[in-house]
């Protein structure tokens, strides 16, 4: 079986930004007894330690995508949770073009919603892959040019579709 796997996952944000941070705290509460001291027993600091470093991996393992099957010509939105990805298969429509842009933009992250901690300009590269309609069928969002062009060119490749690059 011959896969796609576009992973919509960032953990750098979001909740897998939490996800760190758990796993961090969850390692400091099992070895901070060695230079801390503490009132709590060995059973509550092992409890509250092992408790947050499982839910901070639980997290970080979570995650969204896509797989496309490309020898049956099927695919699957699924649903990540510790490695089992969920999701129904779906037949996959025929693919015309794939198409690769470049989108520019200001990005500013107002984390109390009302004054910046900063701003500056952003490029992604999009991979759109087309059936009949105008509309893409799917859109992968990818931070590098060079992935984009490369993925774009292997489901270009396996799935007998013309290939538009047009990156700035």
């Amino acid at each position: 079986m011959k896969n796609f796997d576009f992973k919509k996952r960032n953990l750098s944000s979001g909740p897998h930004l939490l996800g760190l941070l758990l796993v961090v705290a969850g390692i400091f509460v099992l070895v901070s007894p060695s230079f801390l001291e503490s009132g709590s027993s060995t059973e509550t600091i092992l409890a509250v330690g092992i408790g947050t470093l499982f839910i901070g991996l639980l997290i970080i393992s979570s995650y969204g995508g896509i797989v496309i099957d490309l020898s049956q010509k099927r695919f699957k939105e699924y649903l990540s949770i510790g490695g089992y990805k969920f999701g129904e298969w779906t037949e996959l429509p025929e693919i015309l073009k794939i198409k690769v842009i470049s989108n520019s933009y200001i990005n500013s992250n107002t984390p109390n919603g009302i004054s910046p901690t900063f701003s500056g300009k952003v490029t992604d590269f999009k991979t759109l892959i087309y059936s009949n309609s105008s509309k893409p069928v799917f859109s992968f969002k990818y931070s590098n040019a060079d992935d984009a062009v490369k993925n774009a060119r292997h489901l270009a490749n396996d799935l007998n579709a013309d290939l538009v690059i047009n990156v700035k």
